[in-house]
């Protein structure tokens, strides 16, 4: 199956997104090294799920293990960011839960010949959940600096990310009963989404320390 420009489009920007956190490594705070390892782990499962793709093999089952690496990674970071602790041990336990939820759905009702629809789904609610989180908190300080402070944009990026994802998890049934046509159009909102949030994790990458 032949893919729009757009994914190519996806794909660069991805990289790009790495190459500029990867140049910055050593000026990058914690949280930001993490987010840094996360896109290249995404660029390297995109890789491989395109190339066993391209050999008709069947690749759906890594989405469910970059589902759960994603969520880890996300809350690991925003563990470095969030100060109170009502809220970091709330995190905390959406994460162990949700873990937990992810090893039953695998034995159970989410095998991994099918997307994860499920665990997909309140993965990414959870992330847009948590962001919106950090961004409540940085807009109750007084002395915010956006230029300085990558929050902002590394929050955005995931709701945007999440946002994204989250469509293709919720309506993944009925995208499938689409056209060629209007699937393409369906995936390339959704990469849209994802080259933004990855332009955002750029900027956050370039703000400084």
């Amino acid at each position: 199956m032949k893919l729009p420009v757009i994914f190519y489009i996806y794909y660069l920007i991805e990289i790009v997104a790495a190459i500029v956190g990867g140049f910055r490594y050593r000026n990058l705070t914690r949280p930001l090294r993490i987010l840094e390892w996360l896109i290249i782990i995404s660029i390297f499962g995109d890789g491989v799920q395109l190339a066993l793709a391209r050999l008709g093999i069947h690749n759906l089952w890594m989405s469910h293990f970059y589902t759960l690496i994603e969520i880890v990674f996300v809350f690991l970071m925003y563990l470095s960011w969030i100060k109170k602790y009502q809220s970091r041990l709330m995190l905390t336990f959406c994460l162990s839960a949700f873990i937990v939820f992810w090893i039953v759905s695998k034995f159970t009702f989410e095998p991994l010949s099918f997307l994860d629809v499920w665990t997909g789904t309140i993965a990414m609610i959870l992330q847009i959940t948590f962001s919106v989180l950090i961004l409540i908190d940085y807009v109750k300080e007084s002395d915010i600096n956006w230029t300085k402070d990558s929050r902002l944009w590394i929050a955005t990026g995931i709701i945007v990310y999440s946002a994204g994802c989250l469509i293709r998890f919720t309506l993944f049934s009925s995208i499938l009963q689409l056209s060629k046509d209007n699937i393409y159009i369906v995936c390339s909102i959704i990469w849209i989404l994802i080259i933004l949030s990855n332009l955002l994790y750029v900027r956050g990458f370039l703000c400084k320390k």
